[in-house]
This record gives C-alpha cells, structure tokens and sequence, in this order.
C-alpha cells in the first residue's frame, strides 16, 4: 500500500485495473487487489489472528471513551481505538496459543502526560455499591507559579467491566476533588466479576493522564431488588384522600 498527492484531477476513490484507491483523514492511499490464496495458516499467523481476534473483540465496546482517552481528536494518521488495540495486542495477552488469556492489569484506555491520580481504592461493602476513592493532591493556586497543569476540577473517567456478563459501564460525573465516587449498579450483578479503571481530563479537554487499573471486586448483593423507599409518611387507616 502507498500514499499519493493529489493531481489537478484530485483524489483517486475506487477500482481501476489492478488497484484500489480510498482516501482516509485526507490522505491518499492505493493499494493492489487482493489475491485468494488457498493456503493454510502457520501456527504463528493463526496464534495472531486469535490475538488481533480477541483485541477487537475487546475493546470494540469501549471505542467511544477510547477516543477520549487517546486524544483521537489530535491524531492526524491514528485513532484512539487504534492505539488501544495496539497496547492490547502487545501488553495484555497472556499465555499461549491457543489457550490466551487477558492481564486486565496492563489495559491501556488512556494515553497522557497529566497527573494519575492517588491513592486508589475499589470497595463494595453494601448491596450493588461500588465504592472508588483517590486523593486530591491539588496545590493550591499561586499567580507567581507556573500552572500546574493539574486542577481539582478536572474531570474523572470510570470505565467498569462486568466479566460475568461482559458488559461495560462508563460514568463521568465525578472531578479530582471530589476524591471518590460511589456507583448504584443493578442487581443482577450482584456476585459478578467486576474490573475498574480510571483516568482524568483536564479541565480544558486538552489533556489526559494514563488510565489506571483500580482492580477487581465482587459486586456485594443477593440478587434481589431493593425495597423502593417511600415517597412520605403514610396515611393511617380510614384517612381518605380527595380526588
């Protein structure tokens, strides 16, 4: 495959005897067509079938906030979903083929060069809660300095993975300064592997830092749906309510 300039007749989009051509981000590729081959796979090309296989498979779910966390909007020739297949393939498969295996440990969601946060913690300590925790370690502001270029305002991305079910969960609503975060999840998964990772937005957007693994936990529960609270003090007997 190769690039071309555009000529004074522009871009080249389709088939024109033994080549294709497709523009993409505003650069020209052409490529030849493909040739059949009636040929099985080596043990290494299916070994890495499966991986690219398994990374896609992945990752495809989380495509949105992988956009966010890799600065798709700056890449001229890259997209952030790109990049996190990319870190899947090469840091967090594990084991042998074709017995593969995921380190939840080393998925990437982010990619930046603002402060992680500190002092993470994951807990479930009451029916389908799940409780994270960091510390703001925000200095205060100080015109005769230089910005930080960390603020208690900015923004925390949780992205939670339900293993059991394999569904993922996404919230934003919390900031550095609020230094925890406590999530209502349904009751179904209550008993489910859950894994958590977290990274922070500054508060302009214009940076990110490096997504942390937070860890797993069991989603404290019995399965049943909680009583609903009541609206007020009920009426005692006999009281009738006007239309």
């Amino acid at each position: 495959m190769a690039t071309y300039n555009q000529g004074l007749n522009g871009s080249f989009s389709g088939k024109a005897g033994s080549v294709v051509g497709a523009n993409w981000r505003s650069i020209g590729y052409i490529r030849g067509l493909s040739r059949f081959k009636n040929k099985s796979n080596s043990p290494r090309q299916a070994a890495q079938r499966l991986r690219f296989g398994m990374a896609v498979s992945f990752m495809r779910p989380m495509k949105s906030i992988l956009r966010i966390g890799f600065m798709d909007r700056v890449r001229s020739r890259n997209t952030g979903f790109n990049q996190g297949i990319r870190q899947f393939i090469n840091h967090a498969i594990v084991g042998e083929y074709p017995d593969f295996g995921i380190d939840y440990a080393q998925v990437a969601i982010s990619n930046g060069g603002m402060e992680k946060l500190m002092g993470l913690t994951l807990a479930s300590d009451q029916p389908y809660q799940l409780t994270l925790g960091w510390v703001d370690r925000t200095p205060p502001p100080n015109p005769l300095l230089p910005d930080p270029g960390v603020h208690n305002d900015d923004r925390v991305f949780v992205l939670l993975y339900n293993r059991t079910e394999d569904v993922y969960t996404t919230n934003t609503s919390a900031f550095r300064q609020d230094e925890g975060l406590a999530l209502e999840l349904p009751a179904v998964f209550a008993g489910h592997e859950l894994h958590v990772w977290v990274f922070a937005q500054h508060r302009d957007g214009t940076d990110v830092s490096a997504s942390q693994y937070v860890g797993s936990v069991t989603l404290a529960g019995d399965g049943s749906e909680p009583e609903p609270e009541p609206d007020g003090e009920e009426e005692p007997e006999g009281t009738e309510t006007e239309p």
